[in-house]
C-alpha cells in the first residue's frame, strides 16, 4: 500500500508515551467464547440484536452500539471512526496516518496499544490490517469457539456511515478503500478457516 515506515514508527513512539499513564490490562481470555464481532458496513444500521456473550466492535460501530444502549466490551480501532468512548477496553493501532489522533487515547481508561512495525515498549503486534479483521483475529488469538460478523460489508459499494464521525450517510467506496476491504476479506477468510 505503500505506508511510509518512518511515520508508523512515529506514531507508534508516541501511543507508546501515551499508555505510561495507564495500568496494562492484558487481553482476557475468550476460550470457548462466542463474539460478536460488530464492523461499522452500512448493514449495520439495519441491526440491533448481536448474538454472542462478548461484543468487539471495529472502531465507528462502537458509537452505533452505544446509540441502541449496548456497550461493547472490546473496541479495535485507529481511533479514525469513534467520537464517544465507553468503558470498553481499547485496542489502539498506530500508524503513519494517525498522529494527529492520537490524543483520544487520553479519554481511554483501558488501553493496549499495537502498531504494524517491530513492537518495543508497551506496545504489541497482534494482527490484521483494517480494524474490522483485527478485530476478528484478536478474537481467534484470544480463543474464542465462535465468531458472528455483523456490518462487515466487503462487497458493499457504499462506506457505512458510522466509519467516520464527520459522514452523515453512506458514502462511495474509493479505490484505495476497495483495496482496503479487499485485504481484509482475505484475512478474515484466514482467521476464520479453522472454525
Amino acid at each position: 500500500m505503500g505506508y511510509d515506515k518512518a511515520q508508523d514508527y512515529k506514531s507508534a513512539s508516541l501511543l507508546n508515551q501515551l499508555l505510561g499513564g495507564f495500568k496494562e490490562e492484558e487481553l482476557p481470555s475468550l476460550k470457548g467464547e462466542e463474539v460478536a464481532v460488530v464492523g461499522a458496513g452500512p448493514s449495520l444500521t439495519s441491526l440491533r440484536d448481536f448474538q454472542g456473550r462478548v461484543i468487539i466492535a471495529a472502531d465507528g460501530a462502537s458509537n452505533y452500539l452505544q446509540e441502541i444502549g449496548l456497550t461493547p466490551d472490546i473496541v479495535v480501532t485507529d481511533l479514525d471512526g469513534i467520537d464517544a468512548f465507553p468503558d470498553s477496553l481499547y485496542v489502539v493501532h498506530a500508524h503513519g496516518d494517525n498522529v494527529h489522533l492520537l490524543h483520544k487515547v487520553s479519554k481511554m481508561r483501558r488501553v493496549i496499544g499495537t502498531c504494524q512495525v517491530d513492537p518495543f515498549g508497551r506496545l504489541k503486534v497482534l494482527g490484521g490490517f483494517t480494524d474490522g479483521d483485527r478485530a476478528i483475529v484478536i478474537a481467534r488469538a484470544l480463543g474464542a469457539e465462535r465468531v458472528r460478523l455483523y456490518a462487515m460489508d466487503f462487497d458493499s459499494p457504499f462506506i457505512g456511515k458510522y466509519s467516520k464521525p464527520h459522514f452523515s450517510e453512506d458514502v462511495p467506496v474509493t479505490p484505495i478503500k476497495r483495496r482496503k476491504l479487499e485485504i481484509a476479506r482475505r484475512i478474515t477468510q484466514w482467521a476464520l478457516s479453522s472454525l
